[in-house]
């Protein structure tokens, strides 16, 4: 069982978010509000990312559009 444990503690889909999240937290001084405030935004960020890219997809005729730039990164 130790094992198990180990092996899924090392995944990149388990470390990466928690390494994310204490970043964040550290850079707002474990300040639990502004960690949530910076989260919802993201997220809702995120969401309003996912559906532009299947608005632009539809109305493109069901083509699959692999990226839409943001104007926040990359």
């Amino acid at each position: 069982m130790k094992d198990l444990i180990a092996r899924q503690l090392y995944q990149p889909a388990v470390v990466l978010p928690l390494l994310l999240l204490t970043r964040l937290m550290v850079t707002l001084d474990f300040n639990l509000a502004q960690v949530m405030f910076v989260m919802v935004l993201k997220g809702s960020q995120h969401a309003y990312q996912f559906a532009l890219r299947h608005t632009v997809a539809r109305q493109r005729g069901n083509v699959a559009v692999k990226r839409v730039p943001c104007s926040n990164c990359c």
